[in-house]
C-alpha cells in the first residue's frame, strides 16, 4: 500500500476512522474492512509499507471468509460482538470444510489483524480472537522437517525424462522445476516469480525476487541447474515461436495446460501439482507433498557438503545464520557420521 493511498484513505484523519470503522464493521462491508485492515498493516504492523502483497491477500481471504461465516448477508453475528466461543466454532467449521490446519492458522492470524485494526479505530475493545489456539498439525515432525535423501533427488529429479516423450516440453519444463527447489534452494514463490531475463547462463547465476520482503538476491548456478535451464530456455523459445506463449509473457516457467493458463506464469498451486505427482510415483508419504521439501532437501545436502551454516545461509537467502542451523539439527547422516567417528575413538583408545 503506497504512502499516496495512506495518505487519501478514509482512515487517515483520527476523527473519521472510528465512524468508518463501525460502519464497516456492523454492515460488514468487506471492500471497507480490507481497507482498514491494509491501512493499519501499512502504518502499525511490523514490517509496515513493506508488508508482502502475499501477506495482505491471505488477511483479505481470511476475513473473506470469516465473515461468510458470520452471515454477511443476515448479519447473523455481530463482527464486533463476538467472543472466544464464536472464533473457535469458526475454526471448527473450517476443519469441516476440508481446511487443512496450515490453512487454518493463516486465516486466525488474518482474523486476529483485523480485530487489531478495529481496536486501533476504536470500532471494538477486545479481540475475541487473541487467545485462540489453531488446531494442531497432525503431521508427524520428522516428516514436516524430512529432507530427500541424495538417492531419492536424484531419482525424483530425472523422473520427468522416463514419464514423458522426448517432444514434450514438460519432459525439460519438470525437471528445472524440481531443480530450482531442490538444488537451488528457491522457495516456491520463488520458483514462479522468476522471469526469463532474470536468468545470465554467461555468468552462471539467477536473479531471484525473494519470497519474503520482496527483496532480491543473486545467486550462483551450479552445472546441473546450468543444463537444465539451457535446455528448457531453449524449448521455450521453440514454444513462443509456434505461439504456444503469448508474446508479452515473461515467466520463466509455464503452464502447459490445455486450458486458459496454457502459455501463462505457472502458479504456486500447479507448481506444488506437479511436485506431488512426483512425489507420489516415488512412493513418499502424502505429508511430505509440496515444494519446500525441496528446498529442506538443498538445505541440508549443502550443510552436509560443506559444513557451513554460513554459507547455507547466504545461498538460501536467510537473514541470519540461526534459520539455517536446522540443516545441521535435520542431517540425520551427519549425526550417524558423528556416532560412528565417536565409537571408532573409543575403539582406538581400547
Amino acid at each position: 500500500m503506497s504512502l499516496e493511498l495512506v495518505l487519501s484513505s478514509k482512515f487517515q484523519a483520527p476523527e473519521n476512522r472510528k465512524r468508518e470503522a463501525v460502519r464497516a464493521a456492523h454492515d460488514q462491508d468487506l471492500e471497507t474492512l480490507l481497507e482498514l485492515l491494509n491501512h493499519y498493516l501499512t502504518l502499525k504492523s511490523t514490517r509496515k509499507s513493506l508488508t508482502s502483497n502475499d501477506t495482505r491477500l491471505l488477511y483479505a481471504a481470511s476475513v473473506r471468509r470469516f465473515l461468510e461465516f458470520c452471515g454477511r448477508d443476515s448479519h447473523r453475528l455481530e463482527v464486533t460482538r463476538l467472543d472466544t466461543d464464536d472464533i473457535e466454532m469458526w475454526l471448527v467449521t473450517l476443519q469441516s470444510e476440508g481446511i487443512k490446519p496450515g490453512s487454518i492458522i493463516t486465516y486466525l492470524n488474518g482474523v486476529r489483524c483485523l480485530y487489531r485494526a478495529l481496536i486501533w479505530a476504536k470500532a471494538a475493545t477486545e479481540n475475541p480472537a487473541a487467545e485462540v489456539k489453531a488446531p494442531r498439525d497432525p503431521t508427524p515432525a520428522h516428516l514436516k522437517k524430512s529432507a530427500l535423501s541424495p538417492a531419492l533427488y536424484r531419482e525424483i529429479v530425472n523422473a520427468p525424462l522416463e514419464r514423458f516423450d522426448v517432444d514434450d516440453p514438460r519432459r525439460t519444463r519438470d525437471g528445472l522445476l524440481i531443480a530450482l527447489g531442490g538444488s537451488g534452494g528457491l522457495r516456491a514463490k520463488e520458483i514462479i516469480s522468476l522471469d526469463v531475463n532474470d536468468v545470465e547462463l554467461s555468468l552462471k547465476r539467477i536473479t531471484v525476487q525473494s519470497g519474503k520482503g520482496g527483496k532480491k538476491r543473486i545467486i550462483p548456478i551450479a552445472n546441473e541447474l546450468i543444463l537444465l535451464l539451457k535446455r528448457w530456455l531453449e524449448v521455450r523459445k521453440g514454444l513462443e515461436i509456434m505461439g504456444e506463449i503469448p508474446e508479452n509473457e515473461k515467466a520463466l516457467l509455464i503452464s502447459i495446460s490445455r486450458n486458459d493458463s496454457h502459455g501463462r506464469r505457472l502458479t504456486t498451486h500447479g507448481a506444488r501439482f506437479i511436485a506431488k505427482g512426483y512425489y507420489v510415483a516415488a512412493g513418499l508419504p502424502a505429508e511430505m507433498w509440496g515444494l519446500h521439501t525441496l528446498r529442506r532437501t538443498a538445505g541440508t545436502h549443502l550443510y552436509r557438503a560443506t559444513k557451513d551454516l554460513h554459507v547455507v545461509a547466504d545461498l538460501l537467502g536467510h537473514a541470519s545464520v540461526n534459520t539455517s542451523a536446522i540443516y545441521a539439527k535435520m542431517d540425520m547422516e551427519t549425526r550417524r557420521e558423528a556416532l560412528k567417528k565417536m565409537e571408532k575413538m573409543r575403539d582406538d583408545l581400547e
